[in-house]
């Protein structure tokens, strides 16, 4: 995702956004849904059942569209990540930011999620973004 690019209604800061609808119109005049995406809104997980027709494509097309749905994932996961610093922020807004760091590492470490050393740099990005527009 580049600043060029469309942003979508769930748009946050530079470089802090999900796929836009918009997106679907570089991949040609025909592009497919894949199916077999399954969730539990209730517990909040999720399964991935790959189709016949996708397995039915060769490996080298199978990696190059998931490697495509990950990058798209991840993003869609880091705007989520930011989305929730933020709002873990929110409750204490006078704290320094590095605690708010060690908070939410310590929080998303009790639950299972990972967080790369790398978003640490773009939470700073974003939370020095908004404080520009406040």
């Amino acid at each position: 995702m580049n600043e060029t690019s469309p942003r979508s209604r769930y748009w946050l800061s530079p470089g802090i956004d999900v796929p836009a609808e918009e997106e679907v119109s570089v991949l040609s005049a025909s592009p497919c849904a894949l199916r077999g995406f399954y969730y539990d809104r209730n517990a909040g997980e999720a399964v991935f059942v790959p189709p016949a027709d996708f397995m039915a494509e060769s490996p080298l097309w199978r990696i190059d569209v998931l490697d495509d749905i990950t990058a798209d994932v991840q993003r869609t996961r880091t705007h989520a990540l930011v989305a929730y610093f933020r709002e873990c922020g929110m409750k204490r807004p006078s704290v320094p930011l590095s605690r708010h760091f060690e908070a939410f590492r310590a929080v998303c470490e009790r639950a299972g999620i990972d967080v790369l050393d790398e978003l640490e740099a773009l939470l700073v990005l974003d939370h020095q973004f908004r404080c520009r527009r406040l």
